[in-house]
């Protein structure tokens, strides 16, 4: 992919969604156009799975799964038997969308036109487009990513804010790789992992890397090193992310949503009733913002999570007001999955 001029942030209030121009190309940070199952994002866009096609979820008989189909049930009728599919939801949710193409060719660009202190060498980028191939082929015949192809992406993965975003995207699929998980997830380099991504999520950062730096942590959660260090980091972690609903920025809002989820979804069989208050505070407080009705819906599922089968989250929640500040959700018909859920949830809290 060929790319000419300068890079260009452009942030269109009415859809609240950035893209990153140049020459007219583009290069979306965490898309791809891939359809197929594996590289996809399970819960919305383009490149989702299709129930049914694969064997990675499966869904009630008659109903369309609700975190993938266009509608979560077939019939009105139906929908009165059917039980709820919608949460809680305690599998981690990730984003697996790639196009490493282009990633790997928006790199090497943006390696020309780098500082000299900063430029990669041949054998650099040689090995970080080969732990680019391995993280995002399912069933990868390459053998897994050495210790050194690791810590060369964790070095370079403090390129300059202004272009490290193609690094971003790579570690963001590389931490689902069980090998990386561990490597970049384990106590010492864990806590190292979260105060990088916490810097680049600070308010006044730039979008493409705030929008990475979440979905890096939403992918975390795939191995239980990442799990026990975002658990271990919840409160400082959930603060910072809070601060993003500010940003118009639609993705920014779905990737903070998903963060949210997936820690509602670790505290869900846990009695931990100060983690489950800040998961409802931070949920409560974007919905205040979001305006995405998949942000809207990836909230509300993360409510329903945190307050199924607990009575004192439940109390918790009413006198959150959450009840009354979600109820004008109920009546949403398009997509149906959010009226659906959020009735759901009032009727957990009732």
């Amino acid at each position: 992919m060929s790319w000419t001029g300068s890079l260009i942030i452009t942030e269109i209030p009415i859809s609240c969604l950035f893209i990153l121009v140049t020459g007219g190309s583009r290069y979306v940070p965490g898309l791809g156009n891939d359809d197929s199952g594996f590289g996809a994002d399970p819960f919305t866009g383009a490149g989702r799975y299709i129930p049914g096609s694969s064997s990675n979820e499966s869904a009630p008989s008659g109903v369309a799964d609700p975190f993938t189909g266009k509608g979560a049930y077939s019939s009105a009728a139906q929908r009165q038997t059917q039980t709820n599919v919608y949460f809680p939801k305690t599998d981690g949710v990730t984003f697996e969308q790639a196009n490493a193409p282009q990633i790997i060719a928006k790199l090497k660009e943006l390696n020309e036109g780098a500082p000299q202190e900063h430029k990669l060498s041949e054998e650099t980028m040689e090995s970080l487009e080969g732990l680019l191939q391995v993280v995002c082929e399912a069933n990868s015949s390459e053998p897994p990513p050495t210790i050194q192809q690791i810590s060369l992406l964790w070095k370079v993965s403090h390129w300059p804010e202004e272009i490290v975003f193609p690094v971003l995207d790579i570690l963001r699929l590389a931490v689902r790789h069980p090998q990386v998980n561990e490597s970049l997830c384990g106590e010492a380099e864990g806590v190292q992992l979260c105060n990088h991504l916490l810097r680049l999520m600070r308010p006044e950062g730039r979008p493409a890397n705030q929008l990475l730096a979440l979905r890096t942590l939403c992918n975390c959660f795939s191995g239980r090193h990442g799990r026990a260090l975002l658990m271990s980091q919840r409160e400082t972690i959930l603060s910072r992310a809070a601060d993003l609903a500010a940003v118009c920025n639609k993705n920014i809002h779905i990737a903070l949503a998903t963060l949210v989820l997936n820690y509602a979804g670790c505290l869900h069989s846990q009695p931990d009733l100060e983690a489950k208050a800040q998961c409802l505070s931070v949920a409560s407080r974007a919905l205040e913002t979001v305006q995405d009705k998949e942000a809207i819906f990836r909230l509300l599922v993360a409510l329903g999570t945190t307050v199924a089968s607990d009575h004192t989250a439940q109390d918790l929640a009413r006198s959150l007001g959450v009840g009354s500040q979600i109820s004008r959700y109920s009546t949403v018909s398009e997509p149906s999955k959010v009226g659906e859920c959020c009735q759901l949830v009032l009727k957990a809290l009732h």
